[in-house]
């Protein structure tokens, strides 16, 4: 009897220990969590992510196009200038990224509204704590909800039997004593198979389903902070958690996931052991079809609230500057954030530009720094640099279209088709372009290229990158003429990566390939037919 005792009170002081470690490691976890926060909001740095965060971008969709968002370097930016502290936070950044916003009014409310927070930091960090404890889970919570899955009733029965099993093991302590042991082993085999063929049957549902409670749970927490800060929002999640109130019961016995790995490894054992989230999943299923609007909106209010948060943070880090929304496209001293000490010029777009410049000047990082600009102005109404006037539009471009290669089509065929559905697109817009039909032949080239880029100056404002000095005389009415140099000391070639006026008058290949030591017969036949070709 005495050893039943023993037994008895080892296992719930086991459990007691559990308990106690977990709750302090939420405190640990919390208290680092905290600091971190107040470390980092407002400085330059980034919060790190794995897989696929295209989920609100996938079902809402934009107006900036994959090659757009290629050009642009969208993965660099997500990768260097999140300050978002939970998966849904980056799936609204990069869907706002995707999805520019063309109404003045609209851009201009979004900037008043920000100013009423930017100083607030505290409660901003407050409200961040409760988005971290959610963090970048792997599980996909929207998917969750759009598919119906069927559960085996024989699996549904089986959930039920070894629900108990924390009973059983306490009965076989009781009459096996010693011999228990081997018996309690099956059963947590049993149990683990159970739970691997729940999320197997399910696709990882069980997980995701999980998760939506901890979703709830730090929704219901954001409605409890008194701050006044987004209440507009805030307001709205309160009002769907009041609605989806029987879904919340449903979930009751689930467990509450924090991203936490010590934490997160342990609430999967309890699921294992008493397989509550098995028994409910098929319960808790049916309110998805009379919830989803209710909860993909909350998902979305959650990742808005918190991409806001990270936008704030952003800026004080980089010192953004406030958009002006006129009818003009002007830049002073634009600068490229995702460049340690890039060099800021100018920007006036009130011609369409032909830029030309030796390889390496500066020309492609300039389109990327409109580009970058033009996509946080009407994504969030912010810019990098001095002064930034823009009249809201769309943006498009065709500067780097290789993964357009690789399905199939060639570089010429890639690059026309996308310059064919700028064209066909007849709204007013942005846009951006190197080397433009560079995968044919000269005369093909400049001759496609002029009447081109003639059509698309007719109602666009077109900023062109190219070799092809013909171009800055054959568009000359349509296209002003700006240029990068460089310059030639001692056998080295140096850049300054300003902004001049005019057409290039330099040109580095033959200098670069000397740089590299080719053999003189070279470099010095290659000057001599430059030459040549120039005077014809």
């Amino acid at each position: 009897m005495k050893d039943y005792y023993s037994l008895v009170i080892l296992f719930f002081v086991l459990i007691g220990l559990i308990l106690l470690y977990n709750y302090y490691v939420k405190q640990r976890n919390e208290k680092i969590l905290r600091q971190e926060i107040i470390k980092n909001f407002g400085k330059v740095h980034a919060k790190k992510f794995k897989g696929k965060i295209n989920g609100l971008h996938k079902r809402l969709g934009g107006n900036v196009s994959d090659i757009t968002a290629n050009d642009l370097n969208f993965e660099e930016i997500l990768e260097k200038m999140n300050h978002s502290m939970s998966k849904m936070g980056l799936e609204y950044f990069y869907y706002r990224l995707r999805d520019l916003i063309l109404d003045k009014d609209e851009l201009t409310r979004l900037q008043e509204k920000r100013k009423i927070y930017k100083d607030r930091e505290e409660d901003l960090e407050d409200l961040q704590l409760q988005l971290g404890k959610l963090g970048y889970f792997k599980e996909d919570v929207l998917n969750l909800i759009e598919e119906e899955v069927k559960v085996d009733r024989e699996l549904e029965i089986a959930a039920k039997i070894f629900s108990l099993t924390a009973l059983y093991i306490i009965l076989l302590f009781i009459f096996l004593r010693a011999q228990a042991v081997l018996f309690i082993f099956v059963l947590l085999g049993v149990n683990t198979f159970i739970y691997k063929k729940f999320n197997e049957i399910t696709l990882g549902k069980l997980e995701s389903l999980v998760r939506l409670k901890s979703i709830l749970f730090v929704s219901e927490s954001l409605t409890k902070n008194k701050n006044k800060v987004f209440t507009e929002e805030l307001q709205e999640v309160e009002n769907i958690l009041r609605e989806t109130s029987p879904l919340k019961k449903s979930l009751r016995s689930f467990g509450f996931l924090t991203g936490n790995m010590e934490m997160d490894f342990a609430e999967t054992y309890k699921n294992i052991l008493f397989l509550s989230e098995a028994r409910s999943f098929s319960k808790t299923q049916k309110y998805f079809k009379d919830y989803k609007d209710e909860i993909f909106r909350l998902y979305y209010l959650l990742g808005k609230i918190d991409c806001e948060i990270g936008i704030i943070s952003l800026s004080k880090a980089y010192e953004t500057g406030e958009t002006v929304f006129g009818n003009k496209i002007l830049g002073k001293n634009l600068y490229n954030p995702l460049i340690r000490n890039s060099v800021p010029n100018d920007l006036d777009l009130e011609k369409s530009i032909i830029l030309t410049g030796s390889n390496a000047s500066g020309k492609s990082t300039y389109l990327r720094t409109v580009g970058i600009n033009t996509i946080f102005a009407l994504s969030f109404g912010i810019f990098f640099g001095e002064e930034f006037e823009i009249k809201p539009m769309k943006i498009t471009s065709a500067i780097d279209i290789s993964d357009s290669i690789m399905k199939n089509l060639s570089y010429f065929m890639a690059e026309s088709k996308a310059i064919g559905d700028m064209i066909e697109d007849e709204s007013e817009k942005i846009i951006l372009l190197d080397e433009i039909f560079r995968g044919t032949n000269t005369i093909d080239r400049i001759a496609s290229a002029t009447a081109t880029l003639k059509y698309l100056a007719k109602n666009n404002h077109v900023i062109a990158a190219t070799h092809d000095i013909e171009l800055t005389i054959l568009l000359k009415d349509s296209f002003v003429n700006k240029h990068f140099e460089e310059k030639i000391e001692d056998g080295d070639i140096k850049f300054d990566y300003l902004l001049k006026d005019g057409p290039a008058r330099s040109r580095n290949a033959i200098a670069i390939l000397d740089s590299l030591n080719y053999p003189r017969d070279i470099i010095e036949e290659a000057k001599n037919l430059s030459e040549e070709m120039e005077e014809k």
